[in-house]
């Protein structure tokens, strides 16, 4: 079931008003609904996929009791370590197996050794990687104390496949989302509006803008061959603004349901395309899973690594930047990987891990020769050069993400910078371009804000524009919505 389906549209009122029908009666009663309706909500794909999630579920309750149960580390660390092979074994046979077989495959043809390919594929669940990645960090908060292992199995349940965030996020830790769980929530109007205000932005910005700009970005990326440089440029454009919109659309969907139902979740996406660098770019860009490899990854490699090294350099480099090097080559590999099981996802997290590498070596020397030069770190032609240079390279580090394989994404970077980069592109949507600008503008003004749509009801301005700008929004989705039930991007991750 998918947020931008009419099945969703008809389960979420029975779910809602079902919900609140037992506010009166036990707090258990209200969990073991959202349980169920999550399960609904997940086996409506597939009842096969369902078992999976259910079975991980269980066994992630269990292993977190044991670990917390024993006093002697080993025995914890045992259980942690049983804990991390079922996971990533459960993450890397559905999404990983046909990849490494097929890499290994390849790899012997280059030594002269031609073996046949498996016909078999494994189906992939949706939604795989998050809910993975919840049950890690599950095991881990418990193994690391931060956590007490929640003996009430329908909360451990409900944390690890409570259904806005099952599909694609945020990666909301149980850490924070159990607390939630176990206690009584009440209802709230202004939360309830301010949640159906967000679920209406997510669903504008899906059907009207990624939608519609998925018919030209799947377009080009196929063809790129038939179509001038500048097209393709618009293009690539035009895949950058989809992929945005698709999924912040999914996570500000994902937060507003769950407003609904009394839960608060953590902000995905805080406006990333107006950064002026590369490093608050992934601070503003899916930022459950940038947190998540940073504390679970990154933090922890840094510390290992720090550990190993005496010395204050090593091969000529000082160790804070050896240890920033590994640390981030490691991560932004495993980012890419995480993403999915092809060569296009892994270079374009090491594009990344290099950008911010690049970035981390220039910040002091820049400091020192903006001082010598006299020019403030906030000037605003410094802001505007810089947040220009930094879409400029997400941009071309997207067609990587988008193209099907290498060899594509280069040939298409190749027929983009031809001389026909400089002609008027053969195919320019202009009702779509003014859409895309205002979606642009609107994010711009609302940048303050959580989300467009977010209103304070004590300003009497905002409660007559409130009705306007959502009335303007509910005729953009009638008028310009893609309704074709599109799947959302993320799934597939």
């Amino acid at each position: 079931m998918s947020f931008n389906s009419i099945e969703f549209a008809i389960f979420l009122p029975i779910v809602f008003i079902a919900y609140w029908l037992l506010k009166n009666k036990n707090l258990r009663y209200q969990n073991i609904l959202l349980l169920i309706a999550s399960y609904v909500f997940y086996g409506w794909w597939d009842l096969r996929l369902l078992s999976l999630l259910i079975i991980l579920s269980v066994s992630n309750y269990l292993i977190g009791i044991y670990i917390n149960k024993n006093e002697i580390d080993r025995k914890r660390k045992n259980w942690m370590i049983a804990g991390l092979v079922i996971n990533l074994g459960v993450l890397v046979i559905f999404k990983y197996f046909n990849f490494f077989i097929d890499s290994f495959i390849d790899l012997l043809s280059l030594a002269g050794y031609n073996l046949p390919r498996s016909t078999t594929k494994i189906i992939l669940p949706v939604g795989i990687s998050f809910y993975v990645f919840l049950s890690l960090s599950y095991i881990l908060d418990i193994y690391k104390r931060t956590l007490n292992a929640d003996k009430n199995i329908i909360e451990v349940l409900l944390s690890l496949g409570f259904f806005p965030i099952i599909l694609a996020g945020p990666i909301q830790r149980p850490s924070t989302l159990i607390p939630q769980i176990s206690q009584k929530r009440e209802f709230n109007y202004d939360q309830t509006f301010d949640g159906l205000g967000q679920i209406l932005w997510g669903l504008f910005v899906k059907v009207v803008i990624a939608d519609n700009l998925a018919l030209y970005a799947d377009d080009f990326f196929h063809n790129y061959s038939n179509y001038s440089g500048s097209t393709l440029l618009l293009g690539a454009v035009f895949y950058t603004i989809q992929i945005y919109a698709d999924f912040s659309g999914y996570s500000n969907m994902a937060i507003g349901v769950a407003k609904l139902f009394g839960f608060s979740l953590m902000r995905n996406f805080a406006y990333p395309y107006f950064s002026r660098d590369i490093t608050e770019f992934w601070k503003r860009w899916h930022i459950s899973l940038t947190t998540w490899f940073r504390d679970y990854l990154f933090l922890p490699l840094s510390f290992a690594v720090s550990w190993k090294i005496k010395g204050s350099k090593v091969f000529y480099i000082k160790t804070d930047l050896f240890i920033y090097i590994v640390a981030s080559t490691v991560t932004w590999f495993l980012t890419g990987l995480w993403h999915g099981a092809n060569y296009t996802y892994i270079l374009w997290g090491m594009i990344h891990g290099l950008l911010l590498i690049v970035y981390h070596i220039q910040r002091n020397p820049r400091k020192k020769l903006f001082k010598k030069i006299g020019i403030t770190n906030d000037h605003l032609v410094i802001r505007i050069f810089e947040t220009i240079i930094t879409l400029f390279v997400v941009i071309i580090a997207w067609i990587f993400f988008r193209a099907d394989n290498i060899s594509i994404a280069i040939k298409y970077l190749s027929n983009m910078f031809s001389s026909s980069l400089f002609t008027y592109p053969t195919i320019f949507p202009v009702d779509l371009i003014v859409i895309i600008l205002l979606f642009i503008m609107t994010e711009w003004i609302s940048r303050e804000k959580l989300h467009p749509f977010q209103f304070d009801s004590n300003k009497k301005l905002n409660i007559v524009l409130r009705p306007v700008l959502i009335s303007i929004v509910i005729w953009a989705i009638i008028l310009w919505g893609a309704f074709k039930n599109k799947e959302f991007i993320y799934f597939h991750f």
